[in-house]
């Protein structure tokens, strides 16, 4: 009589790992969604402290009689006045910009009965191609956000005091939950390899985006923009969001001077020129900056986007691109869930090790 075991076919089992596996994810994204309240600014907070990293690995290569608790020191201190200044900016601006959402509806009413007249058509408003009721909310969702974004700051503050204070022992637990030997090098491959992807894509995007917002500030006072503190603020934030990010964000000065100003002179010099500095930098610029280093598929980061998006709203629009990097790495030293990291990586190679830091 042969044995139930023997005959048994041998996929059965990988069926029902993969089976477990889907159910588990599914499980994992409903509670991330769920959480997301507590979730979002602990995962904002750790790459701040990742920044905070890579500020005093900066300060240590180029500063080596400072110390690396310095750079720390100096890296809490520039996110701090970073932090203080949004909170300052959002509180001082985001009421005058919320006010001038009627009037850029009137203005963009007036521009489409001119067009329509143009060619003979029935006027067009505004009200009629989106609702009077959503363009009524706008402002409201505007002022809602900024208020958030005060308060979100307060919560990212606090969980990133106790990361930093609790830095050396979450290393040293990190290290014991891999107690066999051949288990922490492979561990510790992957911590390097997320930090390393992390610290690049935060360095370049917030190099970037510092420059495309300067510049913006700089366009935006010369034709006398009401709001430009806040406006380029918006615009450094929308660039840590990929592909849709940089070009919705230079886009926003136009339409407010729509309702500032009477002639579309200024309007189109703020469209020309913000767009010259996006196109300048993001497609010029940064490829070269990053050199490929996240080795993510283009399809990829657009599909992460809407994921994260949909997941966590806003904040995982943010963190899109360094979130996907990090699951492609961790997949990657998982031989059962291998597959994932290659369809993530954009050359197929997900486990090429990270490249020098310059």
């Amino acid at each position: 009589m042969r044995d139930p075991e023997t005959t048994a076919p041998t996929g059965g089992g990988n069926g029902w790992r993969v089976a477990l596996g889907i159910i588990a994810a599914i499980a994992a994204t409903a509670a991330m969604r769920e959480l997301a309240g507590i979730l979002v600014p602990l995962v904002i907070a750790v790459f701040l402290m990742l920044m905070v990293e890579t500020i005093a690995g900066v300060v240590d290569r180029h500063v080596p009689v400072v110390p690396r608790w310095g750079g720390r020191v100096l890296g809490v201190l520039a996110l701090a006045l970073a932090l203080a200044g949004s909170v300052w900016v959002v509180g001082a601006y985001a009421a005058s910009l919320v006010n001038q959402a009627a009037a850029v509806s009137g203005r963009i009413d007036r521009l489409l009965t001119s067009i329509a007249h143009s060619f003979n058509i029935p006027p067009i408003r505004l009200d009629r191609l989106v609702g009077e009721e959503e363009i009524t909310a706008i402002g409201t969702r505007l002022l809602g956000e900024a208020q958030g974004f005060a308060s979100g700051v307060l919560f990212v503050a606090i969980y990133l005091g106790f990361l930093l204070a609790s830095r050396r022992s979450l290393a040293l637990k990190f290290g014991r939950l891999f107690a066999r030997d051949g288990a922490r090098p492979n561990a510790r491959r992957v911590m390097h390899r997320v930090q390393d992807a992390t610290e690049q894509y935060i360095w370049v995007q917030t190099v970037t985006g510092l420059a495309i917002a300067l510049g913006s500030w700089a366009i935006m006072a010369a034709v006398g923009l009401q709001s430009a503190p806040l406006l380029a603020f918006i615009i450094f934030l929308t660039s840590y969001i990929p592909v849709v990010g940089p070009f919705l964000g230079v886009i926003i000065p136009p339409v407010v001077g729509l309702a500032q100003f009477d002639g579309l002179t200024e309007p189109l010099i703020l469209l020309v020129g913000l767009q010259a500095i996006n196109f300048l930098l993001n497609n010029i610029i940064v490829p070269r900056m990053q050199s490929d280093r996240l080795n993510l598929d283009p399809i990829v980061v657009l599909l992460s986007l809407g994921f994260w998006t949909w997941l966590w709203g806003m904040p995982g629009a943010f963190l899109s691109t360094p979130l996907t990097a990090l699951v492609m790495a961790v997949t990657a030293e998982i031989p059962s869930v291998r597959w994932i990291a290659i369809l993530l990586s954009k050359d197929g190679e997900p486990t090429v090790e990270a490249k020098p830091k310059v």
